[in-house]
């Protein structure tokens, strides 16, 4: 008597106890090593991928669920879960075997740990889940309807993103091709999508071939990625060339193959069979097929109950065919071959009443192909040009700002985001961390989805740089930027690491004193551009922490509308770091007038914590002067360092974090930002001899230069407007067709 399991109770053994599965792993015969039994009205099974687990759902009377699992290793069952919902699709995740996936008709989706039962939910789908996909090498888990194609990123198993199609036509499968690092998504009406996974705006579309007019119902893919075949409501297969991205061939099914319900790859464990599909139509009969000489290798059928569902294990070795009966037997795929593939030929096993008659064959002819691909590398290299950075930079001189229909795609091409999918997923996995947990009550957002992902950009940022836990204002500072990626959260920390690393680089020294090497190269900006006015400020206590630092730590969120600081950081992350202090000065330069105006301290803050009337393009203008007439000594660029970003595959080292200050160093900081209100004054002194003025008499000087300087700017700003006119007439010239 066959080793049998049957699920009648919580738990129980294999019989016989001395059963081994390994044992038959080179079995010829077309006979069953395991049947297991359930108690219900029908049966949901899937192998693991190294067959160390056997899955199965058995729907009772009274809508009672049962999730049994079999260990075929320790030859044991148990009851794993009871589900309220019926089960909808079932799959064991191939790289871990542990880890199942359920879906139920509640639309959700549990990650389920069938050593422990420890669940995971997974929530996002709008309707039930139709069919799970997910990889050996892959690092996304592809959950599908007729209506949605969502994206989890794995291991964390958190929502990424969902693909963007026509749902008004159904999706029948979806799955990620590892090897090329491809997504596609299969239709009913036999179309076919294909997505580069990290350029999920650019599609490859197949058509279905011409003339053909049927339901697809399934679709599978071959192990190796090179072929999907589809079929349905008809006798025909029709098989897609995923690298030629066509149509290959279109094959008439026998006459005992009606229609197609599931189709499954074989693994090519057979020298002379490399290509094998086994294919179950609607009658319950289970085909055997040479998908390379369209031949009919063998029949899997009942007389008495027909079959509901085959699933293959991982590695190749078994085959789980489940009954209308309620019964699964589980075949070694060896014995669906031929017994003696040494003695028997092709020719010998294609009869009359089963053999294969190709309908249409497409192939493309080699210059035809050799177009394509010619066609394809230029398209290509057109696309590299587009995203050339001189080229953006250029578009950002003539135009102000980025067109904001594409500023996102730009962002990520400027600052060259390698998208490490399973970087980020081991920073996610780590959870939230400890400083960010109360942020909602910190915060106060209305927006779940917007605060769920600063938590989890901030929880990472903290788990690669443990320093970063501690920076008070760094969720102000980052929340900008996720609102602008928040439908991406691997974007979002991609985005802060490299603004980070670049453009914050003298943020940390000195630390807890916040950023006094920033702050003083901007102090000595604005002293060497109009140095009284600085003195003005210092008058009223005000140093730069108060005006510098409150625009650079909230990202100049604080004091721009919402078009003009976009505008502001398509010229800050185009620009070198050093950039960043030169934007910050002008701003305050630019304010001057108002904060003139001010008479203390708080009101010098309150100004620099609201939204500004200054025009962002006067700002950027006094910005580049700046940028380009500054001397070396008062802005160090070197010390600002170059762009640099994050290496693919990994992050960089946080090396920009804090160091103790000696205390003269100090000292010398200070004395420099106490004496900077006293070098006009004593400028004249120093050459001339003559005593201090009085106060009146200062003022009056100090009124005077400042007219002198008020001319000497608006005619710099006039000669820079007249360059920027003779650029733009250049420019248009350039682009006019020339005359013949």
């Amino acid at each position: 008597m066959r080793p049998q399991v049957v699920l009648d109770k919580a738990s129980g053994d294999i019989w016989p106890k001395s059963f081994k599965l390994a044992a038959q792993k080179t079995s010829t015969k077309l006979s069953p090593v395991l049947e297991v039994l359930g108690t219900g009205e029908s049966q949901i099974a899937v192998l693991s991928c190294h067959c160390s687990f056997l899955a199965a759902v058995t729907h009772g009377e009274n809508a009672s669920n049962r999730l049994y699992v079999i260990n075929l290793i320790e030859r044991r069952f148990y009851l794993l879960k009871r589900i309220v919902e019926p089960c909808t699709a079932l799959a064991f995740h191939p790289y871990q075997e542990h880890t199942l996936f359920l879906a139920t008709a509640s639309c959700k989706v549990y990650s389920i740990n069938v050593d422990d039962g420890t669940v995971t939910v997974m929530e996002g789908h709008k309707i039930p889940v139709e069919g799970i996909q997910s990889g050996a090498r892959s690092p996304v888990v592809m959950t599908y309807n007729a209506k949605e194609v969502l994206l989890w990123s794995w291991p964390s198993l958190t929502l990424s993103s969902r693909l963007l199609h026509d749902d008004r036509v159904a999706v029948v499968w979806a799955g990620h091709v590892w090897q090329r690092n491809e997504l596609v998504v299969s239709f009913i009406t036999g179309s076919v999508l294909i997505w580069l996974s990290h350029k999920q705006n650019i599609q490859v579309h197949i058509e279905p071939p011409m003339g053909i007019d049927f339901d697809f119902k399934a679709f599978a893919l071959s192990r190796g990625g090179e072929w999907l075949v589809g079929g349905g409501k008809s006798h025909l297969l029709v098989t897609y060339s995923l690298v030629s991205r066509c149509v290959s061939q279109v094959i008439q099914l026998p006459a005992s193959c009606c229609d197609v319900f599931q189709p499954i790859f074989l693994p090519p464990i057979h020298p002379k069979f490399s290509q094998v599909l086994a294919v179950l139509n609607s009658t319950g009969v289970l085909s055997i097929i040479d998908f390379t000489n369209a031949t009919k290798l063998k029949t899997v059928k009942s007389h008495r109950y027909n079959i509901d569902s085959v699933s293959e294990s991982e590695d190749g070795n078994f085959l789980a065919v489940n009954f209308r009966n309620s019964t699964t037997k589980i075949y070694p795929v060896r014995a669906f071959f031929p017994e003696d593939p040494k003695a028997i030929s092709v020719a010998q096993l294609a009869k009359d009443e089963v053999a294969f008659r190709i309908v249409e064959k497409r192939e493309k002819e080699y210059h035809k192909e050799e177009d394509r691909r010619q066609k394809k590398k230029e398209k290509h290299k057109e696309l590299q040009e587009l995203l050339d950075k001189n080229k953006w930079y250029q578009i950002l001189q003539e135009f102000t700002g980025y067109p904001g229909k594409y500023r996102n795609l730009i962002w990520v091409s400027i600052l060259d985001l390698p998208r490490n999918y399973s970087v980020f997923s081991s920073l996610l996995d780590k959870g939230i961390h400890v400083a960010f947990e109360g942020l909602q009550e910190l915060l106060h957002l209305s927006d779940g989805s917007l605060l769920k992902t600063l938590q989890g950009t901030l929880s990472c940022l903290a788990h690669w740089a443990p320093f970063l836990a501690s920076v008070e204002y760094l969720p102000e500072f980052v929340f900008p930027f996720v609102k602008v990626f928040h439908s991406n959260p691997l974007l979002c920390f991609e985005v802060t690491i490299t603004i980070i690393m670049n453009w914050c680089r003298l943020w940390f020294e000195f630390w807890p004193e916040p950023g006094v090497t920033l702050l003083n190269v901007i102090e000595q900006i604005i002293c060497d551009t109009d140095s009284l006015f600085l003195a003005h400020l210092m008058k009223l206590k005000v140093t730069a922490e108060d005006y510098a630092w409150s625009v650079l730590t909230s990202a100049f969120s604080k004091v721009l509308s919402n078009s003009d600081w976009f505008v502001l950081w398509d010229h800050i992350l185009s620009n070198p770091p050093s950039f960043l202090p030169c934007v910050a000065a002008a701003f305050t330069l630019k304010s001057r007038k108002t904060l003139l105006t001010c008479a203390d301290a708080n009101e010098v803050r309150m100004y620099y914590n609201q939204e500004s009337w200054i025009s962002v393009k006067a700002v950027l203008d006094k910005a580049y002067m700046l940028h380009n007439s500054i001397s070396e000594a008062c802005l160090p660029k070197k010390r600002f360092g170059v762009f640099t970003p994050i290496p693919p595959g990994g992050l960089p080292l946080f090396n920009i974090g804090p160091r103790d200050a000696r205390d003269e160093e100090k000292e010398n900081i200070e004395g420099k930002l106490r004496d900077l209100n006293l070098e006009v004054q004593f400028s004249k002194q120093s050459t001339t001899g003559n005593p201090l003025p009085n106060m009146a008499h200062l003022q009056q000087q100090e009124d005077m230069v400042y007219l002198v300087g008020q001319k000497e700017l608006q005619k710099q700003e006039e000669e820079c407007l007249d360059s920027i006119v003779n650029l733009r007439k250049r420019h248009l010239a350039s682009t006019l067709p020339k005359k013949s």
